[in-house]
């Protein structure tokens, strides 16, 4: 993305059309011993509480990968002093992105099946598909991200910043990428487009 250095960066949540991560593991911030624990128990989250889960991540013991606040343990929250550790992984919960919430429920569920995504010196990085899809559920996906992103860039843009796409690249784990400017250019002499269908 073309910005301004230090100005607001992209960043959000995204629910595909054709899932893509099968590994959430989600943890509930709540008061412990209340219906809402018992509420997030039977919705599925692998850790639940309020002051035993803080220590667990003062302890560096991170058994999920999603983060929900109560809006009952928000002050607790704030109190714990767990942003720096929360933070760098992506995990701090706030209600700018809908995860410190009254309705945990709702907020599982529109978790489920989503993939949040951030901006870093920028860049996007963030996974679409699985090597079983096929070229249709890639290009679904694609489009649903891209449609997201624009709305995005258009937030901040409306907020008096820039931002605008510079190139979208397309690429696999371990494989090569290509820009998705529909045409190929290699940049390496000889390189044609049959040597893109097999590992190099």
């Amino acid at each position: 993305m073309k910005a301004a250095k230090g100005g607001p960066v992209v960043r959000n949540r995204i629910r595909f059309p054709y899932q893509v991560n099968s590994d959430t593991r989600i943890a509930v911030i709540c008061p412990e011993d209340s219906p809402v624990m018992a509420e997030a128990q039977k919705l599925g989250a692998v850790a639940v509480g309020q002051e035993s889960l803080f220590e667990s991540i003062r302890e560096g013991k991170f058994p999920f990968n999603k983060l929900i606040c109560h809006t009952d343990s928000e002050e607790a929250l704030k109190k714990a002093n767990v942003g720096k550790l929360l933070g760098p992984r992506g995990l701090m919960p706030n209600k700018r992105h809908g995860t410190i919430t009254s309705d945990i429920e709702a907020t599982v569920r529109e978790m489920v099946g989503s993939e949040e995504y951030r901006e870093r010196d920028g860049v996007v990085r963030l996974a679409i598909g699985q090597l079983g899809f096929t070229p249709a559920m890639l290009a679904e996906n694609l489009k649903v991200v891209m449609d997201r992103m624009k709305k995005d860039m258009k937030v901040i843009n409306e907020s008096g910043h820039t931002k605008a796409l510079d190139e979208v690249v397309l690429g696999s784990t371990h494989g090569p990428s290509f820009s998705l400017n529909g045409k190929f250019n290699p940049t390496e002499e000889g390189l044609e487009v049959s040597h893109l269908e097999t590992p190099m």
